[in-house]
């Protein structure tokens, strides 16, 4: 009875279709059940133009090597403060880099985060939940939400 919330982290668009089809195989399996919503969430932020979703692009690839290396305890925290990695740990983890990110998380222009998340709702995907925690300033996540409100929004009412 209760609705479902699900991530791929930063794995893309092919875990997001994995993770509903194995939504939709529990589903099937078990009809007596009514389904239950899904949520889909992601890092999602919506830029003024090309250059500001490539200035994005490289703030979330460092925040995610950040984020691998203390969600796997491989750098000590300092009040609070994972060390910061260098250059080599950041080059061991190619899942993270620019490029892999721009693809994995929806980073962009207002079009192409639409784009994105029409394609999440004929996946059948009930709802979307923005996650915008990710070692950006305030400003740029206040910029980034106005964006999505004002662009991206009024697509889905």
């Amino acid at each position: 009875g209760c609705k479902v919330q699900v991530t791929p982290l930063a794995s893309g668009d092919d875990e997001v279709a994995s993770l509903m089809q194995r939504f939709n195989g529990a589903c099937a399996a078990h009809p007596e059940i009514e389904r239950p919503e899904i949520m889909l969430l992601m890092h999602t932020f919506v830029a003024e133009d090309a250059a500001d979703a490539d200035r994005l692009t490289q703030d979330l690839s460092a925040f995610y090597c950040q984020f691998g290396a203390w969600f796997q305890n491989k750098k000590p925290v300092h009040q609070g403060i994972l060390e910061p990695l260098t250059e080599d740990e950041i080059a061991a983890m190619p899942q993270y880099a620019p490029d892999r990110i721009r693809q994995n998380l929806v980073i962009g222009e207002a079009d192409e985060v639409l784009a994105r998340l029409k394609a999440y709702e004929a996946l059948g995907y009930d709802q979307y939940s923005i996650w915008i925690d990710s070692g950006l300033s305030h400003e740029r996540k206040t910029k980034s939400l106005k964006l999505f409100i004002d662009r991206v929004m009024p697509a889905f009412l």
